[in-house]
Formats: C-alpha cells, sequence, structure tokens
C-alpha cells in the first residue's frame, strides 16, 4: 500500500495535468475538504462533504483559472498526515488577472486515499480578487 507521503506527492504532481483522473485514483469517496475562504466569495470556499462534490467544484475553479504556477513542496508527515506549501499563480480567464500567493494544506490519507484536505491561504486576498473580478 502506498504510504500517505506517496499518495500525495502523487496527487499533487498529478493535478495539473489530470483533476478529474487524481481526484478519482487518490481521493476517498468520503473525503472532507476545507478551505478557509468564504463560500461568498469562492464557489470552494467553507466546507465540501464527497468526491463528487469536491470534484465539481475544483473543477469548476479550474474552468474560472488557468494553472501558470502551482509548486508543492512537502513540509512534514507525521502518521497519516502530510503538510505542504503550495506557491501558485493562476490566471483568472474572465479578466485575464493574475492572482498569486502561497496556501498552506493538510492532507490526511487512510488506506491509501485522501479522506481530509485542509486549505490555508491569505483569505482576504482571495476574498478581495473575486469580488473586484467576479465569479464569472
Amino acid at each position: 500500500m502506498r504510504t500517505p507521503l506517496e499518495v500525495t506527492e502523487t496527487l499533487l504532481s498529478k493535478w495539473q495535468a489530470d483533476p478529474a483522473g487524481c481526484m478519482a485514483a487518490y481521493v476517498d469517496p468520503d473525503i472532507v475538504y476545507t478551505l478557509n475562504v468564504s463560500p461568498d466569495a469562492l464557489l470552494l470556499g467553507g466546507e465540501t462533504r464527497g468526491r463528487d462534490s469536491v470534484t465539481a467544484k475544483m473543477l469548476g475553479i479550474r474552468e474560472q483559472f488557468d494553472y501558470l504556477v502551482f509548486k508543492p513542496r512537502i513540509f512534514s508527515v507525521s502518521g497519516d498526515v502530510v503538510r505542504t506549501r503550495i506557491e501558485f499563480v493562476y490566471r483568472h480567464k474572465p479578466s485575464g488577472e493574475l492572482l498569486s500567493g502561497q496556501m498552506r494544506s493538510v492532507f490526511t490519507v487512510r488506506d491509501g486515499l485522501v479522506v481530509r484536505v485542509d486549505e490555508f491561504v491569505d483569505a482576504a486576498l482571495i476574498e478581495t480578487f473575486m469580488r473586484l473580478f467576479g465569479q464569472n
């Protein structure tokens, strides 16, 4: 069986090229995903449960943004928990504006599948960007 580190590294390395495929292969059907951004500002904000719902929201974000830079770095592994920092630069497709920053992600892996992801971004930056440029 793959270790939590192997699962997380593989999911992150395949995310940019094949988000739907890596979600199906590496994410538990009952996943819990949280993002510390208001759902009023960003579709993916708040808490989402279930692989189908999380996948739909993630793909919805991919419809709004081109991923120009997506550089994950593993910070630590402790049992089933893998902590990462991801550097990103996204282009908002409707406006052409760039959104850049870092996020911290905490992955919990059990039985070879990601069962929980908690992501932390500069919520004020993301919420302001989305209010300025909309979720169109």
